[in-house]
């Protein structure tokens, strides 16, 4: 089933047929190609007015962004020092690997969040108009990033305490984020589709992400065996830390693959988006 418009002054209504976009990959990849530049071009306005809208009305505005992350950070902290819990060894400080952790965790959880979110809270204006579903979908990934340069500015100030010293790694942890942007991306994006239609994807996602969290080393140092290895967050996690406290240079086993599979996978999940997206708008 494929969108076409409406020829005729004035008109800028969209009829979908009944055939596969997959019988014509060339005109899906220009049309792609052709969105995902106007969609870049709203996405920034599109990211202003949705910040502007979710502060205007708040005292403390962007504080709380960080408040929920320096609070889990102090009761952690707290929890360790008085041998609560036992955490174990970890490679850094432990407030600055709780710190670090929580602030890459939540880069990761709101990118996961982010594209069913934009796209449920643009519903009636992509059931409406021809704006680019890609404009939305750009600015979901926007506000994530602006999400974690302002918890940046939190971390910043404790890694220069701990370790002012400059180090090369440095230079790679935007490779370390952007991998965790992209595996979110591309799970988020692949459940779009069904979460769409039905709440309960968005349901099951915080009940996902809240277990995830204790099986992620965000608090904890990594765990061994399948439980290590399975969960494709951990490497990307455990280098991005690495790399953004000035640690060593060598990413964590599995680094590698999971960040090429989050690539590939954000590829099909936003293909696949495409060719879900007539029947979407059918159903909506």
């Amino acid at each position: 089933m494929t969108d076409l418009p409406l020829a005729g002054a004035g008109m800028d209504e969209t009829v979908y047929s009944a055939d596969s976009a997959l019988r014509s990959p060339g005109t899906l990849v220009r049309e792609m190609g052709a969105d995902a530049r106007a969609g870049a071009l709203l996405a920034i306005p599109l990211l202003v007015n949705r910040l502007q809208a979710r502060y205007r009305r708040s005292w403390l505005g962007y504080l709380w962004l960080v408040f929920p992350l320096l609070a889990t950070t102090a009761i952690w902290v707290s929890l360790d020092a008085r041998r609560i819990v036992g955490v174990g060894q970890t490679e850094l400080p432990y407030p600055l690997y709780v710190l670090a952790g929580t602030v890459l965790w939540q880069l990761f959880v709101e990118s996961l969040n982010a594209p069913l979110q934009q796209l449920e809270g643009a519903r009636s204006v992509l059931l409406k108009s021809r704006v680019p579903h890609e404009a939305f979908l750009f600015s979901g990934a926007l506000e994530v990033l602006f999400n974690f340069l302002v918890r940046l500015l939190v971390l910043v100030p404790l890694l220069v305490w701990y370790d002012p010293r400059w180090s090369a790694s440095f230079l790679l942890a935007p490779v370390g984020v952007v991998s965790l942007l992209l595996l979110g991306t591309a799970l988020g994006l692949l459940l779009a589709p069904v979460g769409l239609l039905y709440p309960d994807v968005q349901r099951g996602l915080g009940v996902v992400t809240g277990l995830l969290f204790f099986l992620t080393p965000v608090l904890y140092p990594p765990a061994n065996g399948l439980l290590g290895s399975a969960n494709p967050v951990t490497p990307l996690l455990v280098t991005a830390r690495r790399w953004l406290a000035g640690g060593d240079v060598t990413a964590a086993p599995g680094f590698a693959p999971v960040l090429a599979a989050a690539s590939l996978g954000v590829a099909v999940a936003w293909v696949g988006y495409r060719l879900a997206r007539p029947h979407l708008i059918v159903r909506l």
